[in-house]
């Protein structure tokens, strides 16, 4: 009887810790993303202007640090405007996203690849965050 208890405890709780693993669907996240890029993407990445609906989801999960849902995948911009040249496209950029509920919206940490252009000889990560009501 008490391995039949301990069972069910643990079933329940799993069901209770998957519950919470999957507050946000691939395309909840995808949805705020993209909120969030429409919104912010210009004022955090000072002349870098998102392509919308260019965000593919590669994958989902429990950021362990926050308890914030991870997302990773891949999304479009376009660089800085640099003069004579215009605009580069960045196809297929990574980028890394923590988006933590709160009461009044979504939190989203954003954290993107820029690529190397003539301005920037070195690719790197940089990152933005805001608010998603």
């Amino acid at each position: 009887m008490r391995k039949l208890l301990i069972i069910i405890v643990m079933a329940i709780c799993g069901f209770c810790h998957a519950q919470t693993a999957s507050e946000l669907t691939i395309p909840q996240a995808k949805n705020i993303l993209e909120s969030f890029c429409l919104n912010y993407y210009n004022s955090c990445f000072e002349g870098k202007d998102y392509i919308p609906q260019s965000i593919i989801i590669k994958s989902v999960g429990i950021d362990a640090n926050n308890g914030g849902t991870y997302v990773s995948g891949i999304h479009s911009y376009q660089g800085q405007y640099i003069p004579f040249v215009g605009r580069k496209t960045h196809n297929d950029v990574q980028f890394r996203a923590t988006i933590l509920i709160q009461r009044n919206g979504y939190y989203v940490i954003f954290n993107k690849y820029y690529e190397r252009d003539l301005l920037h000889r070195n690719g790197g990560w940089e990152t933005g965050q805001g608010v998603i009501k």
